[in-house]
Formats: structure tokens, C-alpha cells, sequence
């Protein structure tokens, strides 16, 4: 039996290729490269825990090993509760040379910058795009910016920082002094126009107005697949000799739809919970079932996510709606249904 296995299932934060079993992060999405390479700024949007930040580690990590471009990560979490705008961009800039200053690329990392005092720098309407400008006109190469939990940003702060950007895109290719990222993406768990209803919750469309109508394209995280779920849960058999029955991947595939942090949940409560980490035991359907239960009844974080969507004004209109049809479509005899 083995005592310490070296690695786990990861139900916390992003996960580790040292510590954590887990699937290569970009091949889940494919339409990154096209993005990039295509100088396009676009969105990432899916729910917590999907492997989010794992993949923007492992892109950030790939650009700058590839040397056609370089990359920075920056989180955008620490804004969560700053609702004052001239606040919140001096801790995007502070963020963002944090960013420059930690690279492992030495060429950004060289660059990290004091701009304290510098006049353009005390607007808060231009102190991002300022930063950003500069850094591309500084670098050897093109820049690809990542802000990780964008949609952390509070209502007034969002508008302004959005507006930067997109002044800084539009202006981008005018002439050398206002080079700016050639691709950006904004990440989180809202999709843009959902940033923006909480702005403007009013509003019947985003219209031409919107702060950011540069956004090529909306991209998600997929699920993972029944067969990469067995390839997730057979590099625990390989490590500890801990065999799952073929039964149980399916039933982890049935409670979770391949929900990445389910996925991990369902066979960390398996394996650590129920059984002590005796990996002698083999894992059958219903220990699945336990730990899907199990999980349920403690009312996880996801879960309360979950719900909090489930409340918002647009969200239940759509429940209503397809209550109202549902139960409609029930109301009407069979036959007429088919025509």
C-alpha cells in the first residue's frame, strides 16, 4: 500500500502538473492559437473550477517558450471590492507590474516599471492604457495580456478599464507610439455582455456604446469526455494501483457531465473520505454515488454559485419562460405536439 501518493485529485485553485492528476489544459481550447495569431482580443468565459487559470498558466507558459510573442497573466480577483474607478486602475497598474516584474521572460522582466509621478499617469481615464502602451513599445516582440477574473471588477471601474482598452485597440496600428497587446482576453466566469448587464442591467442591448465591442469571438472551456475522464481517474491507478470499476467512470460521467471540479470532487471524496486512502479498495458505482450525494449535501461553493445565477432578473425569466412552455407542450395532446 502506498502511503503518500505523490499526486491528487484537485478540488482547489489551479492545478499543478507536479501534484494534481490532470489532463493537458489547451488542447481544451482549440480556437486559442486562431485568436492569437489573428492579433484578435476575445473572451473566456466558463463556470468556477473549470480550468480557467490552470489553462491561462499553461498558455502564458507556451507563448513565451515559443519566442514569437511574449506573454503576462494578470489576475484582476484583488479588485473585488474596490468601487472607487481612480483606485481600481492604480491597482490594475500595480497588478500588471507585479505581473512584469515576477516573469520568468527576462525582457519583461526588466521592464518593471516605476511610474509614479509621471504626469500621464496620475489620470485615472489613461493610466492602464498608458502602462500597456508603453510596455509594447518597449518589448522586442508583440505582447498577449491575459486578465484573469475580470469580471471581479465592480460596476464603475469596469466601464472605465474596458474603455482603455478599447481606446488602446482602436489606436493600436496608427503608428509606433501607440502600439498596444496584440491580443488580449478578458477571463472569467460571466460572458461580456453579462459584465455588462450588471453595469447596465436597464439596457435592452450593448449597442455600438459598449466599452468593449472589440471582442472577436466568446470562447468556453469543454468538458471533459467520458474517455478523458478515465484518462483523468487511470493516472491514479497507475500511481497507486487504485482501480476504478469501469461502471463507476460512468457513473462520475452521469453525475457530472464532465465537469472538470465535479469530476476531481466525486474521486478525492472516493478515494480520501470514504476510503482513507486504503488504495487496496477498488472503486465501484456506488462509492460514485456516495460521494455524489455526499457532495450535495455539503452545499459546496460551486453550488451556491450555482444558485446565485439561478436567482438573477434574466436568468429566471428564461426558467419562467420554459416553464411556461413546458407546461404548455404538456397541455396539448400528443399528436399535435409532432406537427
Amino acid at each position: 500500500m502506498i502511503a503518500n501518493p505523490v499526486k491528487s485529485f484537485n478540488t482547489v485553485g489551479a492545478c499543478n502538473p507536479l501534484k494534481h492528476y490532470m489532463l493537458p489544459a489547451i488542447p481544451r481550447l482549440p480556437d486559442i492559437t486562431d485568436m492569437i495569431d489573428g492579433e484578435f482580443y476575445f473572451v473566456l468565459h466558463a463556470p468556477r473550477q473549470s480550468g480557467k487559470t490552470t489553462c491561462l498558466q499553461a498558455l502564458t507558459k507556451k507563448i513565451n517558450s515559443e519566442g514569437r510573442y511574449y506573454a503576462i497573466n494578470c489576475s484582476l480577483e484583488f479588485l473585488r471590492n474596490t468601487n472607487d474607478p481612480s483606485t481600481a486602475m492604480k491597482y490594475v497598474v500595480d497588478l500588471l507590474n507585479s505581473e512584469i516584474e515576477a516573469s520568468d521572460m527576462a525582457e519583461i522582466s526588466r521592464l518593471a516599471y516605476a511610474f509614479d509621478g509621471k504626469p500621464s499617469m496620475n489620470s485615472t481615464v489613461s493610466m492602464v492604457r498608458y502602462l500597456l502602451r508603453s510596455l509594447c513599445q518597449s518589448l522586442d516582440r508583440e505582447l498577449v495580456v491575459f486578465f484573469d477574473e475580470a469580471d471581479c471588477i465592480p460596476e464603475d471601474p469596469l466601464v472605465l478599464f474596458l474603455a482603455q482598452i478599447r481606446t488602446g485597440y482602436l489606436a493600436r496600428s496608427v503608428s509606433e507610439s501607440t502600439k498596444f497587446p496584440r491580443s488580449m482576453a478578458l477571463v472569467g466566469m460571466r460572458d461580456i455582455s453579462d459584465y455588462l448587464y450588471m453595469v447596465r442591467p436597464e439596457a435592452k442591448s450593448t449597442g455600438l456604446a459598449s466599452p468593449f465591442n472589440v471582442k472577436k469571438k466568446s470562447l468556453t472551456l469543454s468538458n471533459f469526455s467520458l474517455e478523458e475522464i478515465n484518462s483523468l481517474y487511470s493516472q491514479h491507478t497507475a500511481e497507486t494501483g487504485q482501480f476504478f470499476e469501469p461502471t463507476a467512470v460512468e457513473r462520475a460521467w452521469y453525475w457530472t457531465d464532465g465537469q472538470p471540479w465535479l469530476v476531481n470532487a466525486i474521486a478525492d471524496d472516493v478515494v480520501v473520505r470514504q476510503f482513507k486512502k486504503d488504495y487496496s479498495k477498488v472503486i465501484t458505482r456506488k462509492d460514485i454515488d456516495q460521494a455524489a450525494g455526499f457532495l450535495i449535501l455539503q452545499k459546496e461553493t460551486h453550488f451556491d454559485s450555482l444558485l446565485e445565477r439561478l436567482k438573477e432578473p434574466r436568468v429566471r425569466s428564461v426558467i419562467y419562460i420554459s416553464g411556461n412552455l413546458l407546461a404548455t407542450e404538456r397541455s396539448i395532446p400528443e399528436h399535435n405536439i409532432n406537427k
